[in-house]
């Protein structure tokens, strides 16, 4: 299933899990197959600039893309993972969405909301006649338990932070709060909100849940527990789950496929009144890692191919006799990043006090950008098409990228004099720094699915090492570093330092559950009660006052303002930002490769040159 962009909620993402890579660039420099497009001196085929017109097409046919890892649920309201919102993200639609392509909003389960004048609030309208794939109607009600599945602080999900509004608490602080909601009838929801709220429509963009299917689990339990959590995971019967969306899960074999078919109630209609989808089936093939992603690709197993940069000029030379198009979005929305675990109530700092107080020094954090050679990482790794990225934001973001970051080029003199002020000496003469009498030696862990990823690990580590610090590294399974990152009990947060990635979009503060120091994404140190820096307190004042402030150029000034502080003290050390390439095949027509939703996000009008009936 291609990536679902789920508003209100960065989802803690591998890059490039899917074929359906997240891209840089929405509304220019795009492509169609129909449409064509243009090659440049380089020989990369470049993206129309226009985006095409929706066609007619015929029913029949299945697109084949790939995941490197199965889903750990089927529950996409508690799913922390993109091998589990891939899965299942395209099943659910929202209220509202914001075209990938255009960027501009529309309506989906609902028409676009009358907002009051006074801004505060916004009334929603479903469309008349839904349904989920059961025949089960879609009201008011699926609408209001989605709500009330967020905001119950029993059920674990990544949605609730972003939901949040901040408020006065009285005491000169603030707290947060959900906005107020209502059942007006049967098709109308009404949402109040305390402040004039500057991402109203993104929060109120989540995808809504079945109530038939769903409500017993949450009850259950209640009010001191709730069965929710556990709810539609991996063995359930597929069969069981509904969908809102374009498909329903036809099959699941872990380790091999998950098979989607039509679903016969899907809301959208084609130009010409007809039902949608066109296709009969969606397959996501699951596949052991991304050199096995292109083997199944170039054997022609799969149809979109998220290429990795060192195969470019093969798949490239390739094109005709593959029948597929190669092409170079530009720099791309997400981020790989190194991170330090800070958390104070971890097992680490409980075993190695010192490791903590070295991981918590900005200097130190400093010295490992200044020693991570972010230009052997674009040769090496991606050919050359790549940029160094310092701050949070990619320049992929024209509307909020701040280029005027502290910045910190290769430089091992430097490193090494900012570890030197933190104290850290050879006294041995072994080659090895210490502090506080301990040599200074971690483990860096990533996900053994992703090579790329891998790839970045290992020249982190080799340039670390020309410091004097005893570094290692260990790619693992997917899953199982997911929940080595779980920071509630009985997980222990047992890691000194990870190299990962998060996808990125257009509005920064969509990234808050990562940046506010109470959000569960706060990879460093989640889920304080209180900041524990005076930085992290300062962004989550500038994230506060973004959310509620409608003057762009004052939200732009603000978000400047977050990425010279996170680029300052690095909680995450970014290293670059590569161009996206991507390979799609031939003999599909409504393929509009976009940046920021990937190549198959509007799947429901997609067809197969080769499908011939006129009626689904």
């Amino acid at each position: 299933m291609p990536k679902v962009l789920l508003k209100r909620s960065i989802i803690f993402a591998i890059l490039s899990l899917f074929g359906a890579l997240l891209l840089a660039g929405c509304g220019k420099d795009q492509f169609a197959t129909s449409n064509g497009g243009s090659t440049d001196a380089n020989g990369v085929t470049k993206a129309a600039s226009v985006e095409p017109p929706s066609k007619p097409g015929k029913y029949g046919g299945t697109f084949t893309d790939s995941s490197i890892a199965d889903p750990k649920t089927f529950n996409l309201w508690v799913a922390a993972e993109t091998s589990s919102t891939g899965a299942v993200g395209g099943l659910y639609d929202s209220l509202i969405s914001q075209n990938p392509y255009t960027l501009k909003w529309e309506g989906h389960l609902a028409d676009l909301p009358e907002i009051s004048k006074d801004g505060l609030t916004w009334t929603f309208h479903l469309k008349p006649n839904l349904k989920w794939s059961d025949g089960q109607p879609i009201t008011a009600d699926d609408v209001i338990f989605t709500l009330d599945v967020i905001f119950d602080p029993k059920v674990q999900t990544n949605m609730r932070d972003g939901m949040l509004v901040d408020v006065p608490d009285g005491k000169g602080g603030y707290k947060q709060v959900p906005p107020q909601y209502k059942k007006i009838d049967s098709r109308t929801v009404q949402f109040k909100f305390p402040v004039k709220y500057a991402v109203a429509r993104e929060m109120l963009s989540v995808p809504i849940a079945p109530k038939h299917k769903l409500y017993q689990y949450w009850q259950q339990g209640q009010p001191s527990s709730t069965a929710f959590n556990s709810a539609w995971g991996v063995n359930v019967d597929v069969h069981d789950l509904v969908s809102s969306g374009p498909w329903i899960i036809q099959s699941y074999v872990p380790r091999q496929r998950i098979v989607y078919a039509r679903n016969p109630f899907y809301w959208r209609k084609d130009a010409q009144g007809r039902p949608l989808p066109y296709l009969d089936h969606y397959v996501t093939l699951i596949v052991q890692d991304l050199n096995t992603d292109q083997l199944k690709f170039t054997a022609g197993d799969t149809d979109v191919l998220s290429i990795q940069h060192k195969d470019y000029p093969r798949l490239k030379s390739g094109e005709a006799k593959g029948q597929y198009k190669v092409m170079n979005l530009g720099p791309s929305w997400g981020n790989n990043y190194l991170c330090f675990n800070q958390n104070p109530h971890s097992v680490v700092a409980q075993r190695t006090p010192w490791k903590m107080q070295l991981f918590q020094d900005a200097r130190f954090r400093q010295a490992v950008s200044y020693a991570i050679n972010r230009k052997r990482i674009s040769d090496d790794i991606f050919l050359g098409m790549a940029t160094p990225m310092w701050g949070p934001l990619s320049p992929a973001n024209t509307l909020f990228y701040d280029p005027n970051v502290p910045q910190y080029p290769y430089s091992l003199d430097k490193a090494k004099a900012l570890l030197a002020q933190i104290g850290l000496k050879d006294t041995n003469g072994d080659g090895i720094l210490e502090y506080q009498g301990h040599p200074v030696k971690f483990t860096i862990l990533t996900n053994v699915e992703n090579n790329q990823r891998v790839a970045i690990m290992a020249i982190i580590s080799n340039d670390l090492k020309q410091l004097g610090l005893d570094v290692s590294y260990a790619p693992i399974d997917f899953n199982k570093l997911v929940s080595l990152l779980n920071p509630k009990p009985p997980a222990p947060y047992d890691w000194d330092a990870i190299v990962l990635g998060f996808t990125g979009g257009p509005e920064p503060y969509d990234g808050r559950n990562i940046w506010q120091s109470s959000g569960n994404l706060h990879q460093w140190y989640p889920y304080q009660k209180k900041p524990a820096t005076k930085w992290e307190a300062e962004v989550n004042d500038i994230f506060r006052e973004s959310g509620q402030t409608l003057d762009e150029a004052k939200r732009k000034e603000l978000f400047d303002q977050w990425q010279e502080i996170a680029a300052s003290e690095l909680p995450l050390i970014y290293t670059v930002v590569p161009d996206g390439l991507v390979a799609l095949r031939d003999g599909f027509g409504n393929i509009k490769p976009c940046s920021l939703g990937g190549v198959t996000w509007n799947q429901y009008e997609i067809y197969s040159l080769q499908a011939t009936r006129n009626q689904p």
